[in-house]
C-alpha cells in the first residue's frame, strides 16, 4: 500500500509537471508573441531617421545659440563700454573670461566739423568691432537709437555697412552738410582703425538711396 501511495504521488507530481510545462508552452498561443512581432516590425526608413536626428541636433544648436545670445545681452557684452563701465568687468570676473579691450578713435560731426573721441570696446571679431565703432559714431551724432547696423561685410579694402531703414530718415533730419560729415567721419574711422579705405552703404540689404543729395550708392573714402 505504501508503495502504491508513493507511485500515486509520483504520478501526480509528473502530471502536475506536464500540466505546468504545457501551460508554459501554451502561453505563446494564448498571447501573441509580441517580442517576436516587435523584432519583425519594419523600422522607419533610414532617411526619416536621419532627418529626425538632424532635427534634434538643430534644435539643440538653436537652444544653445539663443541661450548664449540672451546671456550676452543680459550681461551687456554686446554694447560699447566706457572706461568707467564696471558691468563688463563684473561679467568677466563672474565668467572667468580674460577680456581684451581696444580703443578706437571715432570721428563724428559737431558744430559743422569733424571731431574725434576715443571709444573703448571689448575686442571680438573685426566685424563686431566695426559695428561697435559705427554705432558709437551714430550715438555721438545724435542719431536715433532706432538706427542699427544690421550686418558688416568686408572685401579686401572695402567695408559694406548694412543699416536699418531709419538711417535714411535720420540723414534727412540732420541735413545735407551734417549728413555728409557723418558719412565722411565713418569712412575716416574705418580707414584709421581698420585699414579699410572704402565704405559702401546698404539699407535693409538694398542699395541705399538718400532722400537728400548724399550719394550713398557710391564708395566713400576718408578724403571725400
Amino acid at each position: 500500500m505504501a508503495r502504491r501511495r508513493s507511485d500515486d504521488l509520483e504520478m501526480e507530481r509528473e502530471f502536475e509537471e506536464r500540466v505546468e510545462a504545457k501551460r508554459r508552452r501554451g502561453s505563446p498561443r494564448e498571447y501573441p508573441d509580441t517580442a517576436k512581432r516587435d523584432r519583425n516590425k519594419p523600422k522607419p526608413p533610414f532617411l526619416l531617421r536621419f532627418l529626425a536626428w538632424c532635427g534634434v541636433i538643430l534644435f539643440c544648436f538653436v537652444v544653445g545659440y539663443v541661450g548664449t545670445e540672451y546671456m550676452v545681452d543680459k550681461l551687456g557684452l554686446n554694447r560699447p563700454m566706457s572706461s568707467d563701465d564696471t558691468t563688463l568687468d563684473f561679467a568677466a570676473e563672474t565668467l572667468g573670461i580674460d577680456m581684451q579691450r581696444a580703443t578706437f578713435s571715432v570721428f563724428y560731426p559737431r558744430d559743422g566739423r569733424l571731431v574725434s573721441e576715443n571709444v573703448e570696446v571689448i575686442t571680438r571679431t573685426l566685424e563686431d568691432n566695426i559695428r561697435e565703432a559705427v554705432l558709437s559714431i551714430l550715438r555721438f551724432s545724435g542719431i536715433d537709437d532706432a538706427v542699427n547696423v544690421l550686418h558688416v561685410f568686408r572685401d579686401i579694402d572695402t567695408v559694406y555697412l548694412n543699416l536699418s531703414a531709419p538711417f535714411l530718415q535720420a540723414l534727412y533730419e540732420i541735413g545735407e552738410n551734417t549728413g555728409s560729415l557723418l558719412i565722411t567721419g565713418i569712412a575716416r574711422t574705418m580707414d584709421e582703425n581698420f585699414s579699410l579705405t572704402n565704405v559702401r552703404y546698404l539699407v535693409d540689404s538694398e542699395v541705399a538711396v538718400s532722400m537728400i543729395s548724399i550719394g550713398l550708392n557710391a564708395d566713400w573714402q576718408p578724403q571725400t
